[in-house]
Order: structure tokens, then C-alpha cells, then sequence
């Protein structure tokens, strides 16, 4: 988890809080990915809080804390991640939220061979600012490891799922003005990570999910870290992610991108 976070932003929000306050929770979300997985039935993972506060003619706080965890044997593996965000800013005597986020994943994923596994995965999220009440996200499919070993793993991995967005007033997108939209998709997506050294780990994993039904967005996920370790539970890591939605509603941008650095702490067995 990132704490003591120090950040510089291309985040593709309308306004300076709201960038300040999605950043923290992406790069929350992103640095738990360092947290190691070892096939031994045993919860491991990472979790903390982040607090930015500025001050002046405009101020803003942003707050954010998630958890992710995972648990995995030679058999399956479950991975289970939450996270929310709050940011504010007060100008000229005026206040306004600037960001009001949660994010909850969980995936399941089943060895059919040393190679070969299925997977199911369900995510929900809600941004107040936005006007998105919930997003829930089901999907399912089957994943190829390329490569597995100590030094370097990467995964293929394919499906299908279904989405559904659900507003709190009337979004436009297309051609189409509703508070719902829905749709069926194919999933795509590659994830891998490098021991570069004996202190230093590279992450990435990129999902696309091409839109078949409904208004027939393609939403797409990418993260990649980088982590230098400290200690055995201390790790200093950058990154950087990207969310992106190729019919967001009117008046919203297409991509949500994030660059961040900070401090990464592991929680559960060693």
C-alpha cells in the first residue's frame, strides 16, 4: 500500500482535486501488486492508508485506503481486493467533493494443468462525482501461463463477461440517454512480472474488454510497478495506470491516467 505518497499527475479529470483524489486511489490499488504469491494455502498482501492535504487561496484533502489479498495453493488461487477515496476542495469560501470513489474486486482461479486454468472474477465500483452509482463487472474464461518461474511469468488469459453501469441521473452516450447501460463483451488481457534483480520487481496486466451489446464500449485496464525492497516488508515503488472507456457519457474524458511513487508495505505471512 502506498503511504507517505508522493505523486505528479496526467490524470485525465476536469478539475485539480478530483485528479489528486483518483490518483491516490489508483496508485493505492496499483502498489499492492507487489505483495508476493507463494503456493502454500497462506493469505498474504498489502494494505494502508494515504492522506494529502493542501492549502492556500484553494484547498484540498484527498483521502484513500484499500487492501488486497491473496491466497493461493498449487491447486487455485483466490484474490480479493477494496478500496475507497474521498477528496474535497474549498475555494473562495466554496466547497465541493472532488472525488467520492469505492472499488471492490474478487477472482477466482482454478489449475486445470500446470498451464492451463479457469478463472471467474466479479468487480464492483461507484464514483459520486461521476454521477455512477455502481458498475459491476462479471467475467469469466480460461488463462495460459506462458512462462512460470522465478525469474519471469506471464500469462494469457481470454473470456467473456458482462457490465453494467448505473447512474444516478440521465448520462447520454450515442445516441442513447438513460440512467442504465449495459453490455456483453469479450475479455482479453496479458499480465506478467520480472525479477530484475534481488531487490528489484517489475509488474504490469492489461484487460481489454471489447463491447458486443448495449452501447458497445470498449473499456480497457492497464497497471505496471515498479519496486525497489527495503526490508522484507518495506519497498520503495512507482508506477503507473490508465483506465479507459471509449463511450464514456457526454462530457467526460475517454482515459483516467495516473503516474505515482511512494512506499509499499506487505502485510500477512512472509
Amino acid at each position: 500500500m502506498i503511504l507517505n505518497r508522493f505523486s505528479i499527475s496526467a490524470f485525465g479529470a476536469q478539475r485539480a482535486g478530483q485528479a489528486l483524489g483518483g490518483l491516490l486511489v489508483f496508485a493505492t490499488l496499483a502498489g499492492t501488486a507487489q505483495a508476493q504469491v507463494k503456493n502454500d494455502g497462506l493469505w498474504r498482501g498489502a494494505g494502508g492508508a494515504a492522506l494529502a492535504i493542501a492549502s492556500g487561496n484553494t484547498s484540498t484533502q484527498a483521502f484513500s485506503a484499500s487492501i488486497d489479498m491473496a491466497n493461493a495453493t498449487t491447486r487455485d488461487k483466490i484474490t480479493l481486493g477494496a478500496g475507497i477515496n474521498y477528496g474535497s476542495s474549498k475555494v473562495n469560501g466554496n466547497s465541493s467533493t472532488t472525488a467520492n470513489r469505492w472499488a471492490g474486486a474478487g477472482q477466482y482461479d482454478y489449475n486445470l494443468s500446470a498451464r492451463i486454468y479457469v478463472f471467474g472474477k466479479l468487480g464492483l465500483e461507484g464514483d459520486e462525482v461521476a454521477d455512477l452509482s455502481w458498475r459491476s463487472t462479471l467475467a469469466a474464461g480460461l488463462g495460459y501461463k506462458l512462462i512460470e518461474s522465478q525469474a519471469m511469468t506471464l500469462s494469457v488469459f481470454g473470456g467473456a463477461g458482462y457490465s453494467t453501469d448505473k447512474y444516478d441521473v440521465n448520462q447520454t452516450i450515442g445516441d442513447k440517454t438513460a440512467k442504465r447501460f449495459s453490455r456483453a463483451s469479450l475479455l482479453l488481457g496479458e499480465e506478467s512480472s520480472y525479477q530484475l534483480s534481488a531487490t528489484t520487481t517489475f509488474k504490469q496486466r492489461l484487460e481489454i474488454y471489447p463491447g458486443l451489446s448495449g452501447d458497445k464500449a470498449v473499456l480497457a485496464k492497464f497497471n505496471a510497478s515498479l519496486a525497489v525492497a527495503m526490508s522484507n516488508t518495506l519497498s520503495l515503488t512507482a508506477g503507473l495506470t490508465n483506465s479507459y472507456n471509449s463511450k464514456p457519457p457526454l462530457g467526460n474524458k475517454k482515459s483516467d491516467v495516473g503516474l505515482f511513487m511512494g512506499v509499499n508495505l506487505k502485510i500477512g505471512a512472509p
